[in-house]
């Protein structure tokens, strides 16, 4: 077992694709004083089970393009750094509308995105036959199509992270829960832990759908409310890998393979 520092200059709750990507991140930045505590296994909470889409349909602020531009780009090369494959793929992206409005929203949003070097094709009907063949395309009036875009495995992709993280001086801790903080006027000093309090400059709360209860058990509001939902997985029966991610919002649904059948 991993021996668990009395202080950190960073001390981040949550072993999942967030916290690891910001441990990930800090280190290459400069800041190596990184401790990750997770309170079982890396990638056991939320992650494991995320749709894996590397995708920028429907944002619409420079932050998210950003981020959504910068973790596909990454998510290509990360095995290269770190011998850990993300299981990446650049199936492409297919974003439809079935309404004049949804087509006029989606057509701000790919102008928006091209000044971020997103590259985005406007396409019909036909040529989103050509893509998905397996698409009922007699409701739909565009698509919009980002080659560069695809999807990932979100398990792969912590565990790439962690090695990352690790190999730029973080240390990562599984099996220890952080209770609560410690603070001293309004600001955080420290993490709770069962196994003691480790002293930080700056805690990160990176808890996925239990941070909300986390934030509750120490004052703090973290305006997050978990939904339940579900998907379904088809036996295989031929669906390419290569076959784009489908998306259509006005449906709230997505289609992609998965394992050569459809995840839906």
């Amino acid at each position: 077992m991993v021996a668990i520092p009395h202080r950190a200059q960073v001390v981040i709750i949550g072993g999942g694709v967030i916290g690891l990507s910001t441990a990930y991140h800090l280190t290459k930045h400069g800041v190596t004083d990184v401790l990750v505590l997770e309170r079982h296994s890396l990638a056991s909470g939320t992650t494991w089970h995320a749709a894996g889409l590397i995708t920028s349909a429907g944002m619409t602020d420079e932050a998210s393009l950003v981020m959504s531009i910068h973790s596909r780009e990454l998510y290509a090369r990360l095995e290269e750094e770190t011998g850990l494959s993300t299981g990446f793929r650049r199936c492409g992206h297919l974003h439809v509308a079935t309404t004049p409005a949804r087509v006029e929203a989606m057509q701000r949003e790919a102008a928006y995105a091209k000044r971020f070097g997103q590259v985005s094709h406007e396409i019909g009907p036909r040529e989103i036959a050509e893509l998905w063949p397996m698409a009922e395309t007699s409701d739909l009036l565009r698509g919009f199509y980002v080659p560069a875009e695809g999807r990932a495995d979100p398990h792969d992709v912590a565990m790439s992270l962690a090695r990352g993280a690790r190999m730029g001086g973080a240390t990562i801790v599984e099996g220890v829960s952080a209770t609560g903080v410690t603070t001293e006027g309004d600001r955080v000093t420290g993490v709770v832990t069962a196994e003691g309090t480790i002293e930080a400059e700056t805690v990160v709360l990176a808890a996925g759908i239990w941070s909300r209860q986390f934030g509750d058990a120490i004052g703090v509001c973290v305006p997050l409310q978990a939904a339940e939902h579900y998907y379904l997985i088809t036996e295989p029966f031929g669906v390419s890998a290569a076959l784009p991610v489908l998306e259509d919002p006005s449906t709230y649904g997505y289609f992609r393979e998965e394992t050569g059948g459809l995840l839906v």
